[in-house]
């Protein structure tokens, strides 16, 4: 299997009113995706809080709903937070109205704590141009670079190469979850140290 770590133009032609970059002159944005989790969240934060940095979380709502008190630990660290549905979903794999609905449970979850966002992101980056015109207003963010972190044949040193070359305004998408930890561990501390001396600043993304 090909492993694109950059966004290949054409997927990014092909939805170019979708968020694929951030406009924050020397900045990189950091994401995690599918949390959050008691055993991967507490790491990712302790390790953002000693770089100095600010990350932005697209939380399950399933997971939300039961560790709502890691959800709380992200908001009360100054991170911001998006809807990455409910239970996981595969857009290009689900009806519109079941999609929808996750997306409202998540939102729901959310709102349950005080937190309101505009911010969406699909599961696996698939999602129908019929789905992304029913969630106007949301902000759908997608990324110019994947860390594969999930992936079982991980190689930490392609990794970091590959995410290393990201230019300011660049979105990083990482995962809050169990089978990417030690991967992160692996490498995300030197990626972050190689941005710092470079001169970037880590940003959440901003939301309505």
């Amino acid at each position: 299997m090909i492993r694109f770590y950059k966004t290949p133009w054409i997927t990014r032609k092909w939805y170019s009113n979708l968020k694929w970059s951030g406009d924050v002159e020397d900045t990189i944005y950091l994401t995690f995706d599918d949390g959050p989790h008691p055993d991967t969240t507490p790491w990712i934060l302790e390790l953002l809080e000693k770089s100095n940095a600010k990350a932005t979380f697209f939380c399950i709502g399933k997971n939300i709903k039961k560790y709502p008190e890691m959800f709380s630990k992200i908001i009360d660290a100054g991170h911001h937070v998006g809807n990455h549905t409910y239970n996981h979903e595969n857009g290009w794999n689900t009806d519109d109205h079941d999609y929808l609905k996750s997306i409202e449970l998540c939102d729901i979850e959310m709102k349950r704590i005080g937190i309101c966002t505009s911010l969406f992101r699909p599961p696996y980056g698939r999602i129908r141009k019929s789905q992304v015109r029913s969630l106007n207003p949301k902000d759908i963010v997608m990324w110019s670079h994947l860390s594969w972190d999930f992936a079982k044949k991980f190689n930490g040193s392609k990794s970091f190469n590959a995410l290393k070359k990201a230019k300011s305004g660049s979105i990083l998408v990482f995962h809050d979850s169990l089978k990417a930890i030690d991967n992160l561990k692996s490498f995300l501390p030197d990626l972050i140290e190689h941005f710092n001396k470079r001169g970037f600043k880590f940003e959440a993304i901003k939301y309505d």
